[in-house]
This record gives structure tokens, sequence and C-alpha cells, in this order.
């Protein structure tokens, strides 16, 4: 009892060296696990932002593959221009009992069978590639295709977050039936 009793009557206190180690060593605690929460929270902004534009871009892709995967290489024909400064890259696809409709990138809209594909998030935009003129000077086209079976499709979207443009491209290739 005697020594619990010296302890409770001590009043040195804590020293101000004391106090300034635990003051840098709080700082630099707090500093640290700010900056882990902070990039965690910007990694999860960005992962976000990315997996809209993915979606979006998803939901693009599986309509034209829907679309072109089935048809015969007899049925399309690839137009590619540039109009008003833009590139216009879309298939014209004309059926055995004569309809026909186009899919592609037409007038700054993406068209699945005539039909403007609408974005799920309003502030998703399509990023068209611009030419200068000519169909010869068209360097950047959503739609190509060397043989006219196997068609690439490339674009790119685009979203504005907190005033910040971000846009993430896709690409991905479409064989048709060659016969």
């Amino acid at each position: 009892m005697l020594c619990r009793s010296n302890k409770l009557n001590n009043n040195k206190g804590v020293t101000l060296v004391e106090l300034l180690a635990t003051i840098i060593l709080v700082s630099i605690i707090a500093t640290l696990a700010y900056t882990v929460l902070f990039q965690g929270y910007s990694n999860y902004q960005r992962t976000k932002v990315e997996t809209e534009l993915r979606d979006e871009a998803d939901l693009i892709m599986a309509s034209l593959i829907s679309d072109l995967f089935v048809s015969k290489k007899s049925d399309l024909k690839l137009t590619e221009t540039c109009k008003n400064g833009i590139v216009e890259s879309y298939v014209k696809v004309t059926k055995k009992d004569g309809s026909s409709y186009e899919t592609g990138f037409k007038n700054k809209q993406i068209l699945i069978k005539n039909q403007s594909v609408q974005f799920f998030n309003q502030s998703v935009s399509l990023v068209n590639p611009t030419c200068t003129g000519s169909s010869s000077e068209i360097l950047n086209s959503n739609l190509t295709s060397i043989d006219g079976v196997a068609y690439t499709v490339s674009f790119t979207l685009e979203i504005v977050k907190k005033q910040k443009k971000i846009q993430k491209e896709f690409i991905n290739t479409i064989v048709v039936i060659n016969d």
C-alpha cells in the first residue's frame, strides 16, 4: 500500500519533451491515416467512374455483337466518311428480303438497327473522332474491316465528374459469317 500511495501523490506531471514527443507521434499517425483513407477514397471514385463507363460500353458492344455476329458478309457494306469534321463509320445491312438498316457510328450517335443508343447514365457521352474533310484523311474510325469478315469496333466514352473529364477507350472484334 505504501508504494501505491507514493505514486498517487507524485506531482511531477508530464514534461514538455514528453508532450512534444506525443504530439509528434500522434501527428505522424494521423497524417498516415488520412493519407491511406484519402487514397482509398480516390481509388474508389476512380473505380466507380470506370465501372460506369464500362457498363455503358458493355451495352453498346453487346448490341453491336448481337446484330453483326449473325450477319453474312454479303449482307454488309461498310461506309466510312467524314461529315462536318466528324468521322462516321457504319455498316449498312441489307437482308435477302430487301429490308435494310444501319448499325454503327453516324450523326454523332451510336446506331443499332437505325435506333440511337441512349446511355443509362446521362453524363456519359461518345467521343467522336475528328477528320479534316475527305474520306482519305480518316485516321481513326470507330468501325473498320480489312476483309469484310472481321470488324474492329473501337470507341471512346467520356464522363464529366467534378468538372474533370475522364475518357476510356474500348476495342473489340466481331467476326461475321463468311459466305
